[in-house]
């Protein structure tokens, strides 16, 4: 009867593992489609024991000795890392592709196509100085690259504070999976302990949320004999044990530009990501969007400082009465081209010539106005200094018909006696564009563009000519041929092709980013492969081994039923 007990417990064994075999292959199938999880199977062993007469010990059965996840630890670490520079190349590329959509480029209103326009129209009037028409579309031409510059910068102002929004999300979804990690961590020690491997699910969890935490930021992970992953970013652990540190964002303001910085919330220590979608969002915020913006206002100084220029040296319809420069200095006793002048635009040593005209009898009074800028001292300019504000206030208070004084705010104003008006040539210091004196345009960047109000209110202003003759359009000609000429404050290239210049680099660095994103995709489609190969369920395999669990079951219950029968036989004999 001992030998029979024995065997009832080999069949009773092997009832309960293989239903255990088939409950582990069915839970596979369940989670087919579960991207988070690990494929697990039973492992199988022999139970020892059972002595039979001869001294012959068969075994007492089987047992599921332990439940198996088919995972491979550096593989999973190459896949979080694959993740990280795959997110981190697509939310780059999205990010250049904005930028190239605003500026549109291939239409018929892009900037390029209003630059030309507006050159075109200078050109324009030179052959037609007296046109009002001309002189309107001049002004029209110019609002259109007023509007599209401010467009372009607003855009790109406003994909930032989206990008700083993007972040300050990031962050928040970063600190609520390094909890759940942390969480995690617990639970799977906790259940681990017991040895019966019901942390299988938790720990499918925690490497979803790895994998997730990788796309966001990038990661390096240390595994614990106890089971506990920890987390770091860098070198700053993030999760250790049960413990998740939190992150949080700081707005700080450099040149005017916002910016969401990462910061650890308990000792406000630097966030030192290399790649996932915050560090992306970081890069390309602060080097391609505020670059663009650079690039921006740039062009935007460019455009002014040479139009102002020729412009400010030229003569229009009409003339002055009453000046403002446009440009306050710091320090109206400062030589203009030092830094304690403080003018936005380029001064060199040069002249300009100053014509007042008495506008009832037509007389002109010319003076040519030196403008010394060599450091050295000249006895022939008030208080024998190089040229300041004070200094040129001076030499043109000195010019029959005209007075000079310096504003409140350090600006030039130059007025006019009754009946007289005053106008400008042959500029070749530039000292009237960067004061502001008879310019075309006002401001110093992209956001401060726009078409001088005295220009705006008087188109006959619009110095077309370069001595003041009704039909000469010689200035007209001039500012028409700025388009193909070098600019010392755009890197020696034109107008035109320092913009071309920048959308041409936009266009090879969102190629760059498409190219990297697919390099990057391909990579991690191939280790995501391999993942499914160690890791994924297969449908065919767990149909293979759910019939050789049914069978065994089957074989077991067979066994078992002949014990029965053999039992019943022995009784009989013993009765």
């Amino acid at each position: 009867m001992a030998v029979l007990g024995a065997a009832y417990q080999i069949g009773r064994s092997a009832l309960t593992a293989y239903q255990a075999a088939v409950t582990v292959t069915g839970q596979n199938i369940a989670n087919v489609s579960n991207p988070d999880y690990t494929r697990q199977s039973a492992r199988l062993a022999a139970l020892s024991g059972g002595l039979l007469p001869g001294g012959i010990s068969a075994g007492t059965g089987v047992t599921v000795e332990a439940l198996l996840r088919h995972i491979d630890d550096a593989l999973e670490g190459r896949l979080r890392s694959a993740l990280s520079q795959r997110a981190a190349a697509q939310t780059q590329y999205q990010a250049l592709n904005q930028v190239e959509s605003l500026y549109s480029e291939l239409t018929d209103y892009d900037l390029s196509t209003q630059l030309s326009e507006f050159f075109a129209a200078f050109a324009n009037l030179q052959t037609d100085p007296l046109e009002p028409t001309s002189r309107d579309l001049v002004i029209a031409k110019a609002d259109a690259i007023v509007t599209t510059l401010r467009r372009h910068r607003a855009g790109l102002l406003a994909q930032i504070g989206d990008l700083n929004g993007q972040v300050e999300a990031a962050v928040r979804e970063i600190n609520t999976i390094a909890g759940q990690i942390a969480d995690l961590n617990s639970q799977i020690v906790t259940t681990a302990a017991n040895g019966r491997g019901g942390d299988s699910a938790l720990r499918d969890r925690r490497d979803g949320l790895l994998r997730r935490l990788a796309e966001l930021v990038d990661v390096q992970t240390r595994v614990q004999q106890n089971g506990v992953i920890n987390v770091y970013v860098g070198s700053e652990p993030l999760v250790e044990y049960g413990r998740a540190r939190s992150l949080t964002t700081r707005t700080t303001i450099d040149n005017g530009i916002e910016r969401a910085t990462v910061r650890f919330a308990d000792n406000q220590g630097p966030v030192r990501v290399q790649s996932g979608q915050l560090a992306a969002m970081v890069a390309a915020r602060d080097t391609y969007l505020a670059g663009q913006l650079d690039r921006l206002d740039q062009l935007a100084r460019g455009l002014i400082y040479e139009v102002n220029r020729v412009h400010a040296s030229g003569c229009g319809l009409s003339g002055y009465t009453r000046i403002e420069g446009t440009y306050a200095v710091r320090n109206p006793a400062a030589a203009l081209n030092t830094p304690e002048a403080g003018l936005t635009y380029p001064v060199q040593e040069g002249t300009f010539v100053v014509r007042v005209r008495n506008t009832e009898t037509g007389e002109t009074t010319t003076r040519m106005i030196r403008v010394d800028l060599d450091g050295l001292p000249d006895p022939d300019l008030p208080g024998g200094q190089d040229s300041s504000l004070n200094v040129l206030v001076r030499m043109l208070g000195e010019v029959p018909g005209l007075s000079a004084t310096v504003t409140p705010d350090n600006r030039i104003r130059i007025e006019a006696a009754p009946s007289y008006e005053v106008s400008f040539s042959d500029d070749t210091s530039g000292v009237l564009a960067a004061l502001g004196i008879a310019t075309f345009f006002d401001g110093i960047d992209a956001a401060t563009l726009s078409v001088h109000t005295a220009i705006r209110a008087n188109p006959a202003l619009i110095a077309a000519s370069t001595g003041g003759a009704a039909g000469d359009g010689t200035n007209a000609g001039r500012l028409a041929a700025i388009a193909t000429q070098p600019s010392a404050l755009l890197g020696g290239r034109t107008i035109p092709d320092f913009h071309a210049a920048t959308v041409t680099q936009l266009g090879v660095d969102t190629a760059a980013a498409q190219t990297t994103y697919d390099a990057c995709d391909a990579v991690y489609s191939g280790l995501l492969a391999h993942r499914e190969a160690t890791s994924g369920v297969n449908l065919d395999e767990e149909a293979v081994n759910l019939t050789m669990f049914e069978r065994s079951f089957q074989g077991a219950a067979r066994y078992l039923s002949v014990l029965d029968t053999l039992s019943e036989s022995v009784l009989a004999l013993v009765s």
